[in-house]
């Protein structure tokens, strides 16, 4: 049997074949261009000295969706295999929070605290649209881990009320790789006009704090899930 002492690489057609290993696999999804690099190093560090004994991998959900819609955790996170079985979960995962769960899995120390039902409510990604506002956007949107779709609209507008399930169902779906906000133009004149919104519904997809895509009307949900999924490639 091969000793892996790197990380390994994974996608949505070959992590079935690494979780199937006779060796405990230690996979981590995380989301966007880069890695944390405490925890990408951590993990370097860990299939280095435990070769033989486990096998670290990682897989970049954003590019893998398959695999992350399978698991749907907020991201960096955790999930840890024996022959072939999930046994472990965890969410939010750091470089201190990974080596715990290894030391458990290796019999080298206690197991991690369990998260409280608050946090874990707290950590699963949202399903809903999220309302942001004036003083919100530059936090929920801007600053946001997350690509961001934001659903400009109003109380009066018939188009507005013909998209929102197709926004709200976009919630569900891509949870935990993508955040749907809706900003209700009418009490939150500053952004509407920041983003220079002439017209509802608008729909702006942000990532990095900046706006890649812009629709505008009624379009339809092929379109929509089609911008979405290039933006998140």
């Amino acid at each position: 049997m091969p000793r892996f002492d790197m990380p390994l690489n994974t996608n949505d057609q070959s992590v079935d074949r690494v979780l199937s290993s006779s060796f405990p696999v230690a996979l981590v999804l995380w989301n966007g261009t880069k890695l944390d690099s405490s925890l990408d190093e951590t993990l370097r560090q860990v299939a280095r000295d435990d070769a033989g004994r486990l096998i670290v991998a990682k897989l970049n959900a954003q590019e893998n969706p398959q695999t992350a819609a399978r698991f749907n955790d907020t991201l960096p996170g955790l999930l840890i295999f024996r022959n072939g079985q999930e046994t472990t979960r965890a969410s939010r995962i750091t470089s201190a929070s990974f080596r715990q769960h290894i030391d458990h899995l290796l019999g080298r120390g206690p197991a991690p605290a369990a998260e409280s039902p608050a946090q874990q409510d707290q950590a699963r990604p949202a399903s809903k649209p999220v309302t942001v506002n004036d003083s919100s956007f530059q936090r929920d949107v801007l600053d946001s881990d997350l690509p961001v779709l934001v659903d400009l609209w109003a109380e009066w507008c018939p188009p507005c009320r013909m998209i929102a399930p197709i926004v709200e169902k976009f919630a569900g779906e891509y949870a935990g790789r993508l955040k749907v906000a809706k900003l209700n133009v009418d009490e939150n004149p500053y952004t509407s006009s920041r983003f220079q919104v002439q017209s509802i519904p608008t729909l702006l997809l942000f990532r990095n704090g900046k706006v890649i895509e812009r629709i505008v009307g009624a379009a339809p949900e092929p379109l929509l899930r089609g911008k979405i999924d290039a933006a998140l490639r």
